[in-house]
């Protein structure tokens, strides 16, 4: 007796104690969809290690959006637009899961902070040589005339109160370098309002007390929020003109969090049914339906299952496997099911499953084996989420060989006979197309590598598309909210932040500081346009002391018998400033410091700056490059005008510009990787070289005409369409490889596409589906990635009908003889 026939008879015996242990394995499996977690970081799918990326990830973690909810108010009209937004900002302080608001810097806090006792900290240094020229006899006759004349404004009752405290206009100097240090959407100083320029938009920008991927906390806190904007629009007149929308990563969390569950849902359900769907319509049966349904459900479950054991979390990525999985495991029960048919015309069901493992065994083996090796080389990806994709669905293909030698002829002893009758298997037409394809076998063959060799070179310029926003799911609320801020706020892409840390703030605020002044040199020079920094906020000890000694330096006591004699020159009651008098006239040593009460007002504005850790201090300066520069150029130039001091440079470009690099390495690697493995795998099935290759060269013409095709559409590869290269040779090999078994056993090419023809359609179909349904995807890129296999594997099955016959007549014409097998 031999192997196959022993093993079948095996199987027969046993065949209820198989089914029940593996309905078991697929209850206890099923437990793990309970403990599923999902990863809506679209940065933890990125890798570490390159600095470009760890720069990013950590210029995100402290001063990114991951712990902030943006608000964005706008309206037609300043008035109910301000109203609205001190209400809402009340009511969202009264919150216990938020820690800071920051809406509006009120004009008493400046007065009793910075702008008020401490003003003299923050006049620039430049500053006080012109301040010593105002305090020459002739400037403040000049200063105090110029105060009469405001005082002559009508209508503005502020003024007599600011020049009171200030008939020197001190004040407005240290205010504008603080204005020029900061865009309105930071602080303005003006309004007070984080506002657009136009002044019909404004931002609220607040700190919860935990983080955006606890969804339940996430939901409850939106859930707040939201009843908070309906409180204050009840309160404000006018507000139903107002519009307010949401971004920043807590909106994206749960908008991530329901889109990953719906898509899940959806497309995994509609794969299934659509692999049934093109089952059935292919065998017309809807009795055996059964036989492949439990199958794929107990893979899946499985791996699922294992993912468990392999990672803590799934992403939008990951999570498609299963969809993936049903269109690829199936076609080991299809091609079983319909060689077990073909089976049956010759002999009874056990003489039927043996002639079934003998026959396909070792072409299910290196079938499954070669998409496994795809998806193994996948797995490999420094991108956590397509590796977690290939590592699951590989586990899956090795499940499914298992289940070809186990569970598919457990099921055809258990299934009613009459479960397995059939109408015609054969597909003549195809069998033509193979024949006539296998008479010009040379002509086809030339064709075939000549229009290879011809998109190679588009194929081999193929560009990459690196937009993160790619990763996330496209046309959703907080995604449209956070282009309007973008657009409205003039915020730019290309902008960037060099981070420093140290263990102290003041060495920190030091090194912030000299990198701001390079900075503004750079701006004098063209190569950026603009720069944001704390400095201009929260001076380092070192600079305010020097301002102070400046201040003290001054002639003041000389400075105010002078200013009295020009106030009472110009009609003023100079009794009326001694508060300002005793206060310019005594010297100042007092240093502001992170926490004061000064600077209590600017939490909000300080936190988008400054962070502190267990081991120190982070302070980051914002920049933004000319149009045409890069902000590796300035980085490079930092480097070199500050050397030996340490900090890090981090911005989306510089990271999408290494993720460029990453994606090309990752290409070529898992062509190489692929080729090699398939090539090897097919080698050790088919020890033919001539056979060999005839299997391969179909899924290389295929794949170069996929790149070619993504060139010139000019739509790039993406990480998650980077997997579509290495899908093509395992998944397309399979269609070859049942194709050339038949051929090996000693069936011509028109005979083995006539007889094996349906299998081979309707397992490709079902892949295709599996696939094609991810087209649905509310992801961009996973769901041109299921499209674009879905297409490739079209043309991949088109390949194994009407190339591969040329090419194992041209390259394969010996045969074994008929009958050989497992």
């Amino acid at each position: 007796m031999s192997r196959a026939a022993s093993w079948a008879a095996f199987i027969e015996r046993h065949h209820r104690a198989i089914l029940g242990a593996s309905l078991i394995v697929a209850v206890l499996s099923a437990g793990s969809l309970a403990a599923l977690r999902f990863d809506f970081d679209v940065l933890s799918m990125l890798p570490s290690g390159a600095p470009a990326f760890d720069n990013f990830k950590t210029f995100v973690a402290d001063f990114g959006e991951l712990d902030e909810l943006i608000i964005l108010v706008d309206g037609p009209e300043p008035a109910p637009l301000h109203a609205f937004a001190d209400a809402f900002a009340a009511r969202l302080r009264t919150l216990a899961t938020v820690v800071s608001v920051q809406a509006k810097i009120e004009v008493e806090q400046l007065e009793a902070g910075i702008l008020g006792p401490f003003v003299y900290n923050y006049v620039p240094a430049a500053e006080y040589g012109r301040l010593r020229e105002r305090l020459t006899p002739a400037g403040l006759d000049a200063q105090v005339a110029a105060d009469r004349a405001v005082l002559q404004a009508p209508f503005d009752l502020t003024a007599a109160r600011w020049l009171r405290r200030d008939p020197l206009a001190i004040t407005p100097l240290a205010a504008r370098a603080l204005a020029a240090a900061f865009d309105d959407a930071t602080l303005n100083l003006r309004g007070g309002y984080l506002s657009s320029a136009d002044g019909r938009a404004l931002l609220i920008l607040v700190r919860p007390t935990r983080n955006p991927f606890d969804i339940p906390f996430t939901t409850g806190f939106m859930q707040q929020v939201h009843g908070a904007e309906v409180q204050a629009r009840a309160t404000t007149p006018g507000a139903d003109t107002l519009h307010v929308g949401y971004t920043g990563s807590y909106a994206f969390a749960l908008e991530d969090a329901a889109t990953l569950k719906w898509d899940v849902g959806r497309y995994t359900l509609l794969a299934l049914v659509g692999v049934l769907v093109v089952f059935y319509l292919g065998y017309r049966n809807f009795r055996i339906l059964p036989f492949v349904t439990y199958p794929l459900i107990l893979s899946t479950l499985i791996t699922f299952a294992a993912s468990l054991l392999c990672y803590a979390q799934l992403n939008a990525v990951s999570i498609s496997f299963a969809a993936i999985l049903y269109g690829l495991s199936i076609d080991s029960g299809i091609q079983f099911y319909t060689r077990l048919l073909q089976e049956l015309e010759q002999g009874d069901l056990r003489s039927a499953v043996a002639g079934t493992i003998a026959g396909l065994g070792w072409a299910n083996v290196i079938a499954s084996a070669t998409t496994a090796a795809a998806f193994l080389v996948i797995g490999f990806s420094q991108l956590a989420g397509v590796s977690q994709l290939g590592f699951l669905t590989a586990i899956g293909m090795l499940v499914t060989v298992a289940e070809f030698l186990l569970i598919y002829p457990a099921l055809s002893f258990l299934l009613p006979r009459r479960s397995l009758t059939h109408g015609q298997l054969d597909l003549p037409r195809l069998g033509e197309l193979a024949r006539r394809a296998a008479t010009h076998s040379r002509v086809v063959s030339l064709v075939v590598i000549g229009v290879g060799l011809g998109l190679t070179v588009p194929a081999v310029r193929v560009g990459f598309d690196t937009d993160l926003t790619r990763l996330r799911p496209a046309h959703t609320a907080a995604a449209r909210v956070q282009d309007e801020i973008a657009a409205r706020f003039a915020s730019s892409a290309a902008s960037g932040a060099v981070l420093v840390h140290a263990a102290t703030l003041e060495d920190a605020l030091r090194a912030s500081e000299l990198i701001s002044a390079r900075l503004v040199v750079y701006r004098g020079e063209g190569l950026i346009e603009r720069t944001r920094s704390i400095a201009a906020l929260l001076p380092s000890e070192r600079t305010q002391r020097e301002r102070l000694a400046l201040f003290n330096a001054l002639p003041r006591e000389a400075a105010v018998r002078d200013l009295r004699v020009a106030l009472e020159k110009h009609g003023f009651v100079a009794s009326q400033f001694d508060g300002f008098f005793a206060d310019f006239a005594a010297p100042h040593d007092a240093v502001v410091h992170a926490g004061d009460a000064a600077l209590r007002p600017f939490a909000g504005v300080l936190g988008r700056f400054v962070r502190q850790h267990s081991a120190g201090f982070t302070v980051a300066t914002y920049v933004e490059p000319a149009a045409s520069v890069s902000l590796a150029i300035v980085a490079d130039r930092l480097h070199k005008d500050l050397p030996g001091m340490s900090f890090i440079v981090a911005s989306r470009s510089l990271l999408e510009e290494e993720l460029g690099h990453l994606l090309r390495r990752e290409l070529v690697g898992f062509c190489v990787a692929s080729f090699v493995l398939n090539f090897v795998l097919v080698f050790w099935n088919f020890p033919q070289l001539g056979l060999t290759c005839a299997i391969l060269i179909p899924e290389a013409v295929v794949i170069v005409a996929f790149l070619a095709l993504v060139e010139l559409t000019g739509i790039g590869i993406d990480p998650v369409t980077l997997i579509v290269v290495p899908l093509i040779l395992g998944i397309g090999v399979d269609n070859c490889v049942y194709v050339a078994a038949r051929y090996q056993q000693g069936e011509p090419p028109e005979q083995a596409v006539r007889h094996g023809g349906r299998a081979l359609v309707i397992s490709a179909l079902t892949t295709m589906v599996g696939f094609g349904f991810l087209g649905l995807s509310h992801y961009p890129a996973l769901a041109r990635m299921g499209v674009f296999t879905a297409v490739s594997l079209f043309l991949c099955l088109a390949a194994a009908v009407a190339v591969l016959p040329a090419l194992v007549v041209a390259l394969a014409p010996s045969t074994r003889s008929p009958g050989e097998g497992l």
